[in-house]
């Protein structure tokens, strides 16, 4: 499977730097681990393509980072020849590759997971067959599910095919009934949610959310819960309910607390769930409600402590800020910050941001800022896309 992603859309140096950190080595023990000084590493963790294959190659083994984050061909060898070669349990190289596509889409966006997602699919419904009777096909059955999440991820935000994701979210819902696997029902709930905000369908995303929360009552997951409900105070912010919004961002707050009591798949599968995530919400949700000002400081708090390298979760926040500028009438942000939305959007393919852009430039030039010199170079940006 080949990586079509341009080396001008990741930041290798800060992959390498945020995978590092994870391990919590420092550069020096990255240094000592390559065999080279410290200067050597510092220098490349700023560069945006490490040239060396063959370093790129090492630091993928070495660090555990996704290959199609580095540009590398061959991103996962097909599934028979990794068990027979090196891994003699196939069951955990399945689990651990699905990982590492939900990581490629957190940092990578849409694009970077959707790299051979078709074979993918096609290779681990026949690992589910091939295990009937055996201990791992509950196992498999879950990978299954958790790949139509994935798929449906892509439909939804890269092919902005709303009825497509809706399908595969159903797949891995039955899926999940199949095993009694509550966590993995109510992600595909929250992830239907997601979709109908997308589709401008708040009440459909409300109901959908409430069913998620519904479904994980009284069996834990507060990482889950607490984005279920910073989700579904984004769908009642839509729904222009603030009561309603307020409360719930409130509830998701107070589940950072429990974050620790439990180990969740869904630390692996969704975005960062902190303070700092839950501050950005707030802004999102103020920015609905047509409190900009609020909103915009409120975002900023928040894109303080997203990782750099978390691109389609800062194209996203940062349409929100241009959109929320261009409520206060301020032009030149607003103009500024869709720029930098749009390039952003457009590295990792997250065409949904970029289509919030496209409706912001419409807004632009039939305002009485048409003749805005800004307005005219983002359209002349759009058209290129």
């Amino acid at each position: 499977m080949e990586s079509n992603i341009g080396v001008e859309s990741i930041h290798q140096g800060q992959i390498i730097a945020q995978y590092r950190e994870d391990k919590h080595w420092t550069q020096q023990r990255l240094a000592d681990e390559l065999d080279v000084d410290l200067r050597t590493v510092q220098r490349m963790e700023q560069r945006p393509m490490i040239k060396s294959l063959k370093r790129r190659q090492f630091l993928v083994e070495l660090l555990g980072i996704p290959a199609v984050l580095m540009a590398l061909e061959n991103e996962k060898p097909r599934l028979n020849a990794i068990s027979l070669l090196f891994n003699d349990d196939p069951m955990a190289y399945l689990e651990n590759a699905m990982i590492l596509r939900f990581e490629a889409q957190q940092i990578g966006g849409t694009r970077s997971a959707s790299q051979g997602l078709p074979m993918w699919m096609s290779e681990v419904t026949h690992f589910v067959k091939e295990s009937q009777g055996t201990g791992w096909h509950m196992r498999a059955l879950a990978v299954l599910s958790m790949s139509y999440l994935l798929q449906g991820t892509i439909d939804r935000s890269m092919n902005l095919d709303y009825s497509a994701a809706h399908q595969s979210f159903q797949k891995a819902y039955r899926i999940a009934q199949e095993i009694d696997d509550p966590e993995l029902q109510a992600l595909a709930l929250f992830r239907r949610g997601v979709t109908y905000i997308n589709a401008d369908q708040p009440y459909e995303a409300i109901t959908a959310l409430k069913g998620a929360l519904n479904t994980i009552n009284g069996y834990g997951y507060p990482y889950l819960k607490g984005h279920i409900l910073k989700l579904l105070s984004e769908a009642y912010a839509k729904a222009q309910q603030p009561q309603e919004c307020w409360r719930n961002v409130g509830l998701a707050e107070n589940t950072l607390s429990q974050l620790a009591s439990q180990r969740e798949r869904s630390l692996s599968i969704q975005r960062e769930f902190s303070i700092a995530s839950v501050t950005a919400q707030k802004g999102v949700d103020a920015a609905f409600l047509q409190d900009y000002d609020r909103a915009i400081n409120l975002i900023d708090k928040g894109l303080v402590y997203v990782k750099p390298t978390f691109i389609p979760t800062r194209a996203r926040l940062t349409i929100q800020k241009a959109e929320a500028y261009f409520g206060l009438g301020e032009i030149d942000f607003c103009l500024m910050h869709a720029e930098e939305s749009f390039t952003m959007a457009r590295s990792t393919g997250s065409n949904k941001t970029i289509s919030r852009v496209k409706h912001l430039h419409t807004d632009l030039a039939q305002s009485k800022w048409k003749n805005e010199r800004g307005v005219s170079r983002l359209g002349a940006l759009l058209a290129m896309q």
